[in-house]
């Protein structure tokens, strides 16, 4: 694979802009052919094959992207399901210049359209895609390669390429050119990583922090700015359906944008009336306060919000809600437009590790005896007689999507018409491990690989005060670990301490009523306990409720015998279900007492003088 690195300059921020390409390099920008790593999302790679001067079309796995970018530029066709030849050939007909928005799984009705496909470019964007969603459509995935292989003018467009050691692989990128661009300037973006046992249980946390208006907030230029809205990325719609009936949000306040399909509409109509799939937002549009999003939206879809918080839910536990680092999680970071939005260029990344023991070798076994069942299924089936061959294609038709390569790779190809090693899935099992196994295995390895992805991990003093909230907001921690924060919190001074001392006390109002209850040095001698705090503040409580008792029937000056006393605390206990046996001595607790020997008709006798009142 040749590669070929295109360096440029801190002057030019997007590849839209013509004039500075043309005054650098002598000519506007283009996209090559071949694999193109533009390095960073949002640079305006896209919107050079939509305003160019080329026959381009454009192909996507996503509809959600693709119906983004026709609201975008309307005289584009957009090519999805329910789109026939027939609006086809009459766009081409009379569009100038014809622009076409396709889905990955739509190319094929262009072909016969198309009578000369080498005045045409075809720009094949994310197409990292092609992997991550081979799991499930491989099939579809390995027919558009097939497909784009009829014009010869192809541009592979991603921020995050699929790395080599999965690209080499694949046959149809083994000699494809690669470039690179290399920016001398670009946006860093920071990650706060919040690692726990139930990421889900963050998720719901955020969501009810929001809810109750408790937004996060950053300092910038002096002025307090608060995140009012934010996005959660969260590759189920089972959970995200959950977390919305769980925490009773309205349709007015959510955003769903997941794949459309039956099953996820029926998914959605669970959570109650006015509930359904939403859209990405163009620019200028109103947000809501929470949007969900799945893959759907990972990749290429554009939020134009002036205040949103992007955070991201990897559960590795199961294979579709662990997000890749190296290629989802540096799109999502993407996603945030607006240069206003101070929350942009940070991201919040919830996730667990793998419980389970990660043995590359087993898993090497593994495959090698997935392979080999393969190579044998294949030559039996080809091989079988009429009757048989018939019954094996009719039950490889039968078996759902996303079981169908558990066993082996094999694939019956319908245009070849006999069954074949399928690749993508072999190479997507290997992704999906790395991914699900080996890349979750430890926050050591999930650190590195942010590094390598080129996200700052280090703290950051414009976004301390911003961290320091986050970590209170995500995860519901032990009473005894927020209780000693807080109190540290009241004991220091400054911008952090005070806005993190205010999160605490929103979440946990009950935080701040202990402390000052209590104090901190009382608080540190019953070690931060729950139990102990309410035992004592009942304490006080009760101790209250005897001293106003008392203060009404004995005043200072008063010299009192020892059984007089008890009498009295006998009738005040009992008045107040106080289980204790009264001891002249308690008055410790409320006065300044003085023993005393008073006199009385049987003699001198014990008793006390009151001095003061405490």
């Amino acid at each position: 694979m040749k590669k070929e690195v295109i360096k440029i300059p801190a002057n030019i921020k997007y590849l839209t802009e013509r004039d500075k390409f043309i005054e650098e390099f002598g000519k506007p920008f283009e996209l090559p052919n071949g694999i193109l790593n533009k390095e960073i999302p949002g640079c305006g790679a896209t919107t050079v094959a939509l305003t160019d001067e080329h026959k381009t079309i454009i192909c996507s796995p996503r509809n959600e992207l693709l119906k983004n970018k026709h609201e975008q530029y309307p005289d584009t066709l957009l090519v999805i399901g329910g789109v026939d030849t027939i609006e086809i050939e009459a766009y081409l007909q009379t569009a100038e210049l014809p622009k076409i928005l396709v889905s990955y799984d739509s190319v094929y009705k262009l072909i016969g359209c198309i009578k000369y496909k080498s005045d045409w470019r075809v720009v094949v964007d994310e197409f990292q895609c092609l992997l991550a969603d081979s799991s499930f459509k491989s099939e579809i995935e390995l027919h558009f390669l097939d497909n784009s292989r009829s014009f010869p003018y192809v541009t592979f467009l991603s921020a995050t390429p699929i790395l080599d050691k999965y690209l080499e692989q694949i046959d149809h990128f083994k000699d494809m050119n690669y470039y690179q661009l290399d920016w001398e300037e670009k946006d860093i973006v920071r990650v706060y990583r919040e690692r726990t046992k139930n990421p889900i249980n963050a998720a719901l946390e955020i969501v009810r922090y929001y809810q109750n208006g408790n937004y996060p907030s950053v300092y910038v230029n002096g002025e307090r700015i608060y995140s009012k809205e934010c996005v959660i990325f969260l590759n189920s719609v089972n959970n995200i359906v959950n977390i919305i009936k769980q925490t009773e949000l309205n349709p007015e306040e959510v955003n769903i944008i997941v794949g459309n399909s039956d099953d996820n509409d029926r998914q959605i109509a669970r959570i109650g009336e006015g509930f359904k799939r939403g859209r990405i937002p163009l620019k200028g549009e109103t947000h809501k306060k929470f949007t969900f999003c799945t893959s759907t939206a990972y990749a290429g879809c554009d939020f134009y919000s002036t205040n949103a918080a992007t955070f991201v839910i990897s559960d590795c536990n199961r294979p579709n809600t662990a997000v890749d680092i190296a290629t989802e999680l540096v799109q999502i970071a993407g996603r945030q437009r607006l240069a206003c939005n101070p929350f942009r260029q940070f991201l919040t990344f919830v996730y667990n590790v793998n419980a389970e023991e990660v043995e590359q070798e087993t898993f090497n076994e593994h495959l090698c005896r997935k392979v080999n069942v393969t190579l044998d299924e294949i030559r039996d089936n080809n091989n079988a007689g009429e009757a048989l061959r018939a019954k094996r294609i009719k039950d490889f038709r039968r078996i759902p999507d996303n079981v169908k390569y558990q066993d082996s790779y094999t694939m019956y190809d319908e245009q070849k018409g006999e069954f074949v090693f399928n690749r993508l899935a072999y190479v997507n099992e290997q992704y999906c491990f790395d991914v699900q196994k080996f890349n979750y295995q430890n926050g050591v390895i999930v650190k590195k690989l942010l590094q390598d992805s080129s996200f700052d991990v280090s703290e950051n003093q414009t976004y301390a005060v911003y961290q320091e909230q986050l970590k209170h907001l995500i995860k519901k921690e032990p009473f005894v670990d927020r209780m000693q924060a807080y109190c540290e919190y009241r004991a220091k001074q400054g911008l952090i301490v005070n806005l993190a001392m205010s999160t605490l006390e929103s979440k946990y109002p009950e935080l701040r009523y202990y402390y000052e209850a209590l104090g901190a040095d009382r608080i540190k001698a019953l070690n931060y306990k729950e139990k102990k705090l309410l035992n004592e503040i009942h304490i006080m409580k009760t101790k209250n409720k005897i001293r106003h008792e008392l203060h009404g029937t004995i005043h200072i000056g008063d010299r009192i015998l020892t059984a007089d006393i008890q009498q009295t605390l006998r009738v005040v206990y009992d008045r107040l279900g106080i289980d204790k046996s009264p001891k002249a001595t308690d008055l410790n607790e409320f006065f300044e007492i003085h023993p005393v020997k008073i006199p009385t008709a049987n003699g001198r006798k014990n008793g006390f003088e009151i001095r003061g009142i405490l």
